[in-house]
Formats: C-alpha cells, structure tokens, sequence
C-alpha cells in the first residue's frame, strides 16, 4: 500500500561493506559517553581513520553529550558522530537518549544528502531501533503547501540486517500521517474530505472497514454535540469509524478529537495562537496514524477508531452560548462556552463506543484545555483515568516510547462543578476557570458509562507550538505537531497481545 497523504518517509536497506564506500553522501555514528564523561572512542576506533575524533575527546572539545555533534569529513564523506550520553544510564532513558542523538545527526544533513548512513551495528538491537525511527522522524519536512521543494534525505542505509523494518516503517508512516493530518491547513482537510481521504488509504487493507457518518445520519440518529459544534460551517460534520479486525475480542475504542480548525465559535479566540488552530485535529490524527500502523503489523487485537470531524466557526447557524444540545447517549448539556466544543463532540463518540459498539475500553485522545498545558507545559500530556492497570500500561508505553505522560487526578469534589454550572440542563460544558483539565476530564468520564476509560489530554504535545526550541530533535521544525500519541497507542496495544512487534504486512 502507497501512502497517499503528503509525505513519504524515506527509503530504508541494509547495507553490507565498507562503511567509507557506500552511496551515501554521509554517515552518522554513535558514540556512548563513559562514567567519566569521556566518549568511548575504542567502540568506534575503526571509523575514527584520520584520529579526529580522539583528538576531539582528548582536547574536551566533544564528550558524547546527549545530541552532542562533532562533524568531520573522512574520504570524501561527511562524519557526524553524535552522542547518546553514558552507555549505563537508567533503560527507558538511554532509549531516549539514542532517539535524541541520532535525530540531532540527522538534522545536520536532512538538506544536504540524499542518502545517509546509520551506524546502528554496535548498539543494542531494541536501541538500533528506536534510533532509526528517531532518524526516520526527524527527516520529516512537510513541503507539499510550499512553491520550492528543498533537498531532502531520500534514502537511510543501516548497517544491521536483523532489525523489524515492517515494524519501524509502519510506525514512521503512522506518524508521518498523524502529523500531516494534524498540521494540514482547514481547507485542505475538511470533514466529508478528510473522511475521503481516509477511506483511500484504506482501500487496500481489508482487515480495516471504514463507514462515514454523515451530516444527515449524526442528525437522525441523534448525536447531538457533533452536530451542535459541526453545523456553524458549509463544511458539515462527519464522523469517520475504522475498525481493525484482528481478533474476536470485544474492541479497544480509541477516540479523537479532530476540529478541523477551532475558532471558538461564538466564543471566538483572540491573539496570535488561532492560526495553530489547525492542529486541533491532532487527536483524530493520532487515532489514524495508530490504526494505519496497527492494520499493516497485522496485530492480534480487535481496534475500533472513531473520528469526529467538525469545523467550529461563528456564523447564522453557529450554536449559542445557552444553547441545550441533547447528546447521543441522552444526557442534556447546557452550553455555557462555545470554545468548549471538543468534549462535545468526543463525549458524543465515546458514548456511542459504550453503549453500541460496548468497547471493552475507551481510550480519547484530544487537544482539550489550555489549562493542562499550563499545568504540564508543552512536552507533557495529562492522563486521566480511574482504572489502575489502565493507568500503569499508559505510563509504560510513554516511557518505552518518550511520548511523555503525567497522572492527574480525577477529583470527585469537583463533580459539583458540572450540574451548579448549568442553570438548566443536566451538565454544563464548561466551568469556572480553576481546574479546568480536570473538568474536562469528569466531563467526558460521565459519558463513559463505567467502562475502562482513560481521557489523554495532549493539547501540549499534541500541537507542538509552543515546544518550538525545546522539543526533542525528532519532533518537526516550526513549532508543528508531532504526531504525538502514534507511538503510545501502538505500544499500548503491543502490551496487550501475546506476540508483539508481529511481522508487517507488505
């Protein structure tokens, strides 16, 4: 199956022979850093033909520092030795030092060489693999809305045959789509387009089915947020379902929130943030790069996405603040802001996972306050759940992958807050200004109807904009959103089937 969005990733072949011979125009080495905080030079003596690089260690001028770089050129090609930091260092972070220092390499060259060469021999094979697909994010250019193309990394050769390539290429295409859906501008992705889109790219998998709910069927069958948020825009609502068949089981749901692009309605934005608004479609994006790479791993689990796509504008037929929408699963909610829409159109979907399609579990995944950001910052999504296993396989798939994850809490005190905010209805869709991560959180949870749930809200690193300077260099440049969430999913469900990293599909 070709990927037919905006960006490919480049090539990936194993090269066998002398590393100084190969058709690529560069080579990037890692190089680990000793207790004493020296680099190991003796590990990578053989490349090291003119001694610069232990002439670099022996002068100070490069200590195999997390991302550090010293650049030399050796027969014609271009040596980068990056550093990991110390080779003893604690597991979960010496896979992140590996994806940092090899992204740092490869953001030296993405505009100069076609080709590149990654020095992955010598590294430990679960590290080797999370550094390629380190290598492979960070050529990541999105270029498909700029009138001149740049000279980018076509082809990355590695020096090891016995890595999942299947594996790695399915996740780096996941991600590639997550972040050219989240980082596409509104006209380019409208619902009903987007829903279009979505079905080509699954046209060659049959173990996935897509069905579109459009704007007509969300009306009769009575999902209310979606349509309330939806029906402002000529660009009507739709919700997108893919469901993965890989097992018999009752299905995970994952569910994300995907407004096209985020005015505030009614409520409508102020200030330089808006035009970052077409991020706001990062959870849904999210939902689709994990399915993507689920369905060509061919995993054992039974996944269920749903996309809810709105397009939230002020206009003649926007909903109001005081509004009263009645939601798929009956509950009555009051609209108090209409900035506040994403939990309506998600509370809406998780419902429908509970109760029709009765999901063992329901995991969102949604840019939803600024609130956790200021809690958070931009590098860190708050996880919201009750269920403790949920809770704690969440956390390891974000330390096995560094999409970064923090526990918050789901404060029963502030229940209150959702029935005293309306003055009629049963809810109110937004509260006072304190707490409003956690309110969202309880919002959502009510629609959940006691199954397993867990709310991750990633307006963080799901939009990205604000880690520009401080994201990890696999992440985009500019400040775009990084796909946040791919990877955490895809972990998440390795961790619940027997055989994980299954052979992918051609």
């Amino acid at each position: 199956m070709v990927m037919v969005l905006y960006t490919r990733p480049p090539t990936v072949e194993v090269y066998q022979g002398d590393l100084f011979t190969s058709p690529c125009e560069s080579l990037i080495v890692p190089v680990f850093q000793s207790p004493d905080g020296k680099p190991v030079v003796d590990a990578v003596r053989d490349l090291d033909r003119g001694g610069q690089l232990k002439g670099a260690s022996d002068l100070g001028f490069f200590k195999a520092g997390v991302g550090e770089v010293f650049k030399v050129y050796v027969d014609g090609k271009l040596v980068i030795y990056v550093g990991l930091g110390r080779f003893d260092d604690e597991w979960f972070r010496l896979l992140e030092n590996a994806r940092r220092g090899i992204a740092g390499g490869v953001k030296q060259v993405v505009e100069s060489a076609r080709c590149s060469l990654l020095v992955l021999s010598r590294l430990n094979p679960d590290v080797a693999r999370e550094a390629l697909i380190a290598a492979l994010l960070a050529s990541y250019r999105l270029e498909a809305f700029t009138s001149e193309r740049r000279r980018l990394i076509e082809k990355v050769l590695v020096d090891r045959g016995d890595l999942d390539l299947g594996y790695v290429l399915a996740v780096v295409e996941g991600v590639y789509l997550a972040r050219d859906m989240a980082n596409a501008p509104p006209h380019e992705l409208p619902p009903r387009r987007l829903a279009d889109m979505v079905k080509e790219l699954f046209s060659k998998h049959p173990n996935v089915v897509v069905e579109v709910f459009d704007f007509d069927r969300l009306v009769k069958e009575g999902f209310g947020g979606i349509v309330s948020v939806g029906k402002g825009s000529s660009e009507k609502p739709a919700m997108i379902m893919l469901h993965y068949r890989g097992s018999s089981e009752p299905p995970l749901a994952l569910v994300g929130k995907t407004v096209v692009f985020d005015t505030g309605g009614i409520n409508i934005k102020t200030g330089e943030s808006i035009v970052y608004m077409r991020s706001d479609k990062a959870g849904g994006a999210a939902v689709l790069g994990a399915i993507w790479a689920i369905s060509k791993l061919n995993l054992k689990a039974n996944i269920v996405g749903l996309i809810p796509a709105v397009i939230n504008v002020p206009s003649g037929e926007s909903y109001l603040p005081s509004d009263i929408i009645r939601m798929w699963d009956g509950t009555v909610v009051e609209v108090t802001n209409t900035d506040a829409e994403g939990r309506l159109i998600i509370g809406d979907a998780i419902a429908y996972a509970a109760k029709a399609l009765n999901a063992r579990e329901i995991v969102d995944l949604a840019t939803l306050t600024g609130a956790i950001v200021v809690a958070l910052g931009p590098l860190i999504a708050g996880l919201f759940t009750r269920d403790e296993r949920l809770r704690e396989e969440l956390l390891e798939a974000s330390r096995r992958t560094g999409e970064k994850l923090w526990p918050m809490p789901m404060e029963d005190d502030y229940k209150q807050w959702l029935t005293k905010g309306a003055m009629v209805g049963d809810i109110a869709n937004a509260g006072q200004r304190v707490g409003g991560a956690i309110y969202g959180a309880l919002f959502l949870e009510r629609f959940s109807h006691g199954k397993p749930y867990a709310h991750l809200d990633i307006a963080g690193p799901g939009m990205g904009y604000e880690a520009s300077g401080i994201a990890p260099a696999y992440w985009p440049d500019k400040g775009l959103a990084p796909g946040y969430g791919v990877r955490l999913i895809i972990e998440y469900v390795l961790s619940r089937i027997e055989k994980p990293r299954a052979q992918a599909s051609s």
